[in-house]
């Protein structure tokens, strides 16, 4: 596998992200949030055409004092993305996510907290993949993607072996990817993507290992609404081994 140049200059991504820009209307105070404070925590800067600037990032720089990081794709509603980043400061967290409401709602409580150690990219993740300086990150977290159901939709699930291969890359040695998912067609899936690879293992861990660095009472919102139509999650971890 090549690792991709780390001296190629990127612009926005052109692929197509798929799901849902917006549910309901924002709040006059995420509506503020949003227009007027995005910016100090974005990993890039926004163009007049919505679009990003990208450049390589280097977190070191990025985050100043910290040298441990960790991303999440998708982070929805932020709920996770926030809990992490607030009873871990010394930790950097990223987070990539297109919904408006779950970026408004977490630069609202980035701001309430003063938290320092916490950057989002409202946009396409692979932006951010493609643009990392090195095998930076030591978790990645994908947790409940959208499984895209429909045959014919299959193609627009986010774990793919292409996106595993950039995941890789931005990953250091001995680093995870943990994936949550309550539908099991996807999580054999995605399984049996990464059974094929010689880089990635597959970690046997139980639900509690998973989830405790914040504790057994913590559950995001997709997973409080799986135990709620008796669906049980599948939690996996893939350890990066080469």
């Amino acid at each position: 596998m090549e690792e991709p140049n780390s001296d190629t200059s990127y612009t926005s991504s052109k692929e197509k992200v798929f799901g849902r820009r917006r549910s309901k209307r924002l709040s006059h105070q995420q509506k503020e949030n949003f227009q007027n404070y995005l910016a100090h925590y974005s990993v890039f800067e926004s163009k007049k055409d919505n679009s990003f600037h990208l450049r390589q990032i280097d977190l070191l720089n990025l985050f100043g004092n910290l040298t441990d990081f960790e991303l999440e794709i998708g982070f929805g509603m932020g709920d996770f993305l926030f809990q992490k980043a607030l009873i871990q400061p010394k930790i950097g967290f990223l987070g990539c996510e297109v919904f408006e409401n779950g970026i408004a709602k977490i630069v609202t409580r980035i701001r309430e907290n003063d938290l320092k150690n916490i950057f989002i990219h409202p946009g396409n993740c692979i932006d951010l993949l493609d643009n990392l300086k090195g095998a930076q990150l030591k978790a990645i977290y994908i947790l409940f993607p959208d499984p895209w159901p429909k045959n014919k939709h299959h193609k627009r699930r986010f774990i793919t072996e292409e996106n595993i291969d950039k995941m890789f890359f931005a990953l250091k040695k001995g680093g995870c990817i943990y994936v949550a998912t309550d539908i099991e067609e996807y999580a054999k899936e995605i399984n049996s993507s990464m059974k094929k690879r010689s880089d990635f293992k597959a970690l046997d861990l139980r639900v509690k290992e998973f989830k405790f660095p914040l504790g057994d009472d913590f559950e995001t919102k997709f997973e409080r609404k799986a135990f709620a139509q008796d669906r049980i999650p599948k939690y996996m971890v893939f350890k990066r081994i080469v």
